[in-house]
């Protein structure tokens, strides 16, 4: 089973949100393009990981890794130290979900330990109106093997 943030694992959750149609359907059609980047907790640990994942309606259509992010243009790309993705990654393997603290939305929004990256405040946005859809999808990891 592909892990955390191989793009065969972004896939592994496109097709959990297809099998959970209901859920994403009542949170509405989601249109985005996004990065993640996972940065090294220590400098020692090589350089920073970005994924590109596209989220098209109700599917996750695309995830790559990004060699060139300018080429694949996101609308936002979501920052964090390893610790802080793992952290959330757990709470979630855990529980189904994280603790309110630590999720997508409440740590863009203190910018501490995780921030948001983009070059258009509109396309940003995007992150605000699908944040919840973005964190039920990291929320099905729960139901990865491995």
């Amino acid at each position: 089973m592909p892990s955390f943030p191989e793009p065969r694992w972004f896939l592994a959750l496109g097709r959990l949100m297809e099998a959970q149609g209901a859920l994403f359907q009542r949170l509405g059609y989601a249109e985005t393009r996004f990065g993640i980047r996972v940065i090294p907790d220590e400098t020692s640990n090589g350089g920073d990981v970005v994924v590109g994942v596209v989220l098209d309606g109700y599917k996750v259509s695309d995830a790559s890794i990004l060699i060139d992010i300018d080429q694949f243009d996101p609308d936002f790309v979501i920052c964090a130290k390893r610790a802080v993705w793992n952290r959330m990654l757990g709470e979630i393997a855990a529980s189904g979900r994280p603790q309110l603290r630590h999720t997508l939305s409440s740590l863009a929004l203190m910018g501490e330990e995780m921030w948001l990256e983009s070059t258009d405040q509109l396309r940003e946005d995007k992150f605000y109106r699908y944040n919840q859809t973005l964190q039920e999808i990291l929320n099905l990891s729960s139901q990865l093997q491995g």
